[in-house]
């Protein structure tokens, strides 16, 4: 069995985003989300390596959608999937408003109460001892 070593934990969510790359606007998916990353789904190949934008919108029952959270972050792989690409991102250079944002996302997916005023270290360069990634 193998262990799971991420220090925070992915959830599983599915919002379309749009990924801003080499001056390229690429539609795509997320399949999981966690504090220091995500997985997206998306019908390009994008480079290990290439740092990328990130649109994350919400849209809610009513009709309404959220404003939108601007991540930055770096391809650390990218798969062939049935026809499609998935594609494993570390967010880097979180200033403290993202990083707080972020954690308010997260807390909606975990179920629990986000604190903003976490005095956690919010300027977030993935986990370096993760060996699989976001």
């Amino acid at each position: 069995m193998i262990k799971n070593t991420r220090q925070h934990p992915r959830y599983p969510v599915d919002l379309q985003v749009t990924v801003s790359a080499r001056d390229r606007q690429l539609p795509a998916r997320t399949r999981d989300l966690s504090r220091t990353g995500l997985c997206l789904v998306t019908t390009y190949q994008i480079p290990k390596e290439v740092r990328i934008e990130i649109r994350l919108v919400l849209s809610f029952a009513a009709g309404g959608y959220s404003e939108p959270l601007v991540l930055v972050g770096r391809v650390v792989w990218c798969t062939a999937l049935l026809g499609s690409y998935q594609v494993g991102v570390m967010f880097v250079d979180l200033d403290r408003d993202r990083a707080r944002h972020l954690q308010m996302l997260v807390a909606i997916l975990d179920g629990s109460p986000s604190d903003p005023s976490d005095d956690e270290d919010t300027d977030r360069h993935g986990d370096p001892d993760d060996p699989f990634g976001p």
